[in-house]
């Protein structure tokens, strides 16, 4: 267990220095919206924060995967749920996403739909270079 937690602190180590990358590209991005940019320093500093936190969080998640007593099953539902939690809680917190049920709820689609796919092409992805190696054993 303390090898997992290790190794959770270390991804996430390494994955914060990009939040203030991501709040530049957030903020850029609500620039070419016309979106008004202009803010203050509580509102950056609360932003790149909660990005560094996040990004912390979501890269050390991926420890989840070298638990094998976990299965595949359960393993992608606690990672997918706990990214789920963590950018829900940043978008929220930084007022990216209106605090009202549709907006919630097209988040929660595009959440899903998003890492469904992604998780798809990783599972087939990896899939066809196991058997690739296999037959080439």
């Amino acid at each position: 267990m303390k090898k997992y937690i290790k190794d959770f602190v270390i991804r996430g180590l390494m994955a914060m220095g990009g939040g203030p990358l991501v709040y530049g590209i957030v903020m850029f991005i609500l620039y070419l919206c016309n979106v008004d940019t202009t803010v203050d320093g509580v509102t950056i500093f609360k932003s790149i924060i909660s990005l560094s936190i996040m990004a912390f969080i979501i890269a050390g998640s991926s420890v989840v995967w070298q638990i094998d007593r976990l299965g595949l099953g359960f393993a992608s539902l606690i990672h997918g749920s706990l990214l789920y939690v963590c950018y829900l809680t940043v978008y929220l917190l930084n007022n990216w996403i209106k605090k009202e049920i549709i907006p919630f709820i097209v988040f929660t689609a595009i959440y899903i739909v998003t890492y469904t796919l992604i998780w798809l092409i990783v599972y087939l992805t990896e899939k066809h270079k196991a058997k690739k190696l296999n037959q080439s054993l």
